[in-house]
């Protein structure tokens, strides 16, 4: 009689270890995923590697070269196109 319930007693330990077990392997899945997603988002603030105001200012010094290239471009064609009206003149005469 004592054996029997001895047994009772450790399939009733047993059970309660089962769930537990399951317990944790529930909070560890929480846990990895977490994880997972702190590992992206650092992926993601390193693969930019600027702040949002780092940015900004880029787009802005981004805008004014752009505008910069655009006036030499124009400059260069009305001179080019003055050197070829001279080139010209100079060939027919």
């Amino acid at each position: 009689m004592d054996s029997l319930e001895q047994r009772i007693a450790a399939l009733e330990k047993g059970n309660a270890f089962d769930a537990t077990q399951a317990a944790i392997r529930k909070r560890e899945e929480e846990m990895l995923e977490t994880l997972r997603d702190i590992r992206e988002q650092m992926a993601k603030e390193a693969g930019s590697g600027a702040s949002s105001a780092e940015l900004e200012d880029l787009t802005k010094e981004n805008e004014k070269l752009k505008a910069t290239v655009a006036k030499q471009e124009y400059r260069i064609r009305h001179l080019i196109s003055g050197m070829e009206e001279l080139l010209a003149a100079k060939q027919s005469s």
